[in-house]
């Protein structure tokens, strides 16, 4: 069925949205998971924490005109334990799901940010944790306290080491201890034993385990069509045991592109040798919502099902800003490990589920609001991607998105915000964006399916289920939001099934 689909303002008052009914807002656990992951607590990317807004790009990964400060999650390093996943991104650990990924909680540690990329792992009954150059710190608890154990005794960036960066901690079954890293324009990744009880000291030299080979592997090059030829970036080294072979899977590509994927080397111990497995790249997705995807982890998770946590790109102001997805990882009948899809739209978590699929509503037509400032428009919030957005007028008190499409069951909606204006250094800061969606059951009778009026959670990606209703219309009220940000939606969609 093809979906007609237009945002209009159509005599919307502000005594009408008052008088909105709340009957089908009721809070509702969510069934699914859906990309990107809505994790609270956004931190401010770690290169634009001290950005003063509004001066020149300089160059490096910015791509906005002047800087400004944006948000980052990536690089992420996720722990199935005890019936939680545990999840450390890049620039600030951790969080917490419960309900197996559909919704996350954020749980501050003790050290929060030990630089890009952190690794964890669970070995002899501690849980081990380091980032990009940082020292190892161990703990009884996923969530610390997390002590120093000390830096590792490895002449980093010497002679042909590469500097320690995107490391990552495997430890065995039989109990020994391996560390993988390597993050250079074209170097490969390294790996090396460490002593299991002593684990600051390695056990033989560092070896170079995958090369960077554009010319055979031309998806390993940088940028969005791979045309820089011969740089790499070979990156986000991670280690999978299965049936007793081993799977060293990196990143390639830059993250900063479209073209970030993952491949897959294959070896009987876990330094190798290795091969390229015949299946490559494992995961690569070029088009759509979720591109970029790459330097993501493959963890055991609820009922041994394997799972994979990965960056996705959204790079509107910088290459590094991006955001975190999770899909399931499968082997193919040829006993390749790989990724089937990138989603984008709400997913069951139980394997084999025949569910009814949830599809976008409003996907990809033009639509407006009740403002726009200059140079903006209203259907930049369902074009489907994340590096266009929708900026209501600086003087319009109550901004309104309102979607028509062909009468369907809603089942959900997801919110992508973008905090136009944030500058840290100056007070100004990110928070809970607040907002009511609203469904128009008949002609203008409208009832609230989400009610996030009095949210005091910071959502910079917002996905929420509700009571199944029919309606060929819905809205985005924007209620309030932090002082002295821009409420800017990055993408308003409603998902719904059609039968």
């Amino acid at each position: 069925m093809k979906h007609i689909i237009s945002f209009l303002l159509q005599g919307v008052t502000l005594a009408a949205l008052a008088a909105s009914p709340l009957l089908a807002a009721e809070s509702r656990a969510p069934e699914r998971y859906c990309n990107p992951l809505p994790i609270p607590n956004y931190p401010v990317g770690r290169l634009a924490r001290d950005v003063t807004k509004g001066e020149p790009n300089d160059g490096g990964l910015w791509f906005a005109e002047r800087k400004e400060q944006y948000r980052e999650l990536a690089d992420p390093t996720a722990l199935w334990f005890e019936g939680a996943w545990y999840l450390y991104p890049s620039c600030d650990m951790a969080w917490v799901s419960r309900d197996e990924g559909r919704t996350w909680q954020h749980h501050p540690l003790n050290v929060r940010d030990l630089g890009y990329a952190p690794t964890v792992v669970r070995h002899a009954g501690r849980f081990l944790l380091m980032g990009s150059g940082s020292e190892i710190h161990e703990s009884k608890s996923p969530l610390g306290p997390f002590n120093p154990v000390g830096a590792l005794k490895i002449p980093f960036g010497q002679g042909k080491l590469p500097v320690m960066i995107d490391p990552m901690l495997f430890s065995d079954d039989d109990g020994r201890l391996f560390f993988y890293w390597g993050c250079t324009p074209s170097g490969g990744i390294w790996g090396v034993e460490l002593d299991a009880t002593n684990i600051t000291n390695p056990k033989g030299e560092p070896k170079e385990l995958i090369p960077f080979q554009p010319d055979t592997f031309p998806w390993e090059s940088t940028g969005n069509h791979n045309q820089i030829r011969y740089v790499g970036w070979m990156e986000g080294a991670w280690m999978v045991k299965h049936e007793g072979r081993y799977l060293l899977t990196y990143s390639s590509g830059g993250t900063q592109y479209r073209s970030y994927a993952m491949g897959c080397y294959v070896g009987d111990s876990p330094l190798g040798p290795f091969k390229p497995q015949a299946r490559n790249p494992i995961f690569r997705n070029t088009e759509g919502f979720i591109t970029g995807t790459g330097h993501g982890c493959i963890v055991r998770g609820p009922g041994d099902r394997l799972w994979t946590f990965y960056t996705v790109l959204s790079a509107v102001v910088h290459g590094f800003e991006r955001r975190i997805g999770m899909d399931p990882a499968a082997f193919d009948s040829a006993g390749n490990l790989y990724v089937p899809a990138a989603t984008s739209t709400p997913q069951p978590i139980s394997v084999g589920t025949n569910a009814t699929p949830w599809v976008p509503l409003n996907d990809g037509e033009p639509m407006f609001g009740s403002s726009s400032a200059p140079n903006t428009a209203g259907r930049r919030a369902a074009d489907y991607s994340m590096m266009t957005w929708w900026l209501p007028a600086a003087d319009d008190a109550q901004p309104v998105l309102t979607t028509s499409f062909s009468t369907a069951e809603i089942r959900a909606v997801r919110v992508i915000w973008r905090d136009v204006g944030l500058d840290t250094p100056k007070g100004v800061k990110p928070g809970p964006f607040r907002y009511r969606v609203e469904a128009e059951t008949e002609r203008g009778k409208w009832t609230t399916i989400v009610d996030r009026s009095e949210s005091t959670e910071d959502f910079l990606v917002d996905y929420r289920e509700c009571v199944p209703i029919k309606a060929g219309r819905a809205r985005l009220v924007i209620l309030g939001h932090p002082e002295g940000i821009q409420p800017a939606v990055g993408e308003f969609t409603v998902f719904g099934s059609v039968r």
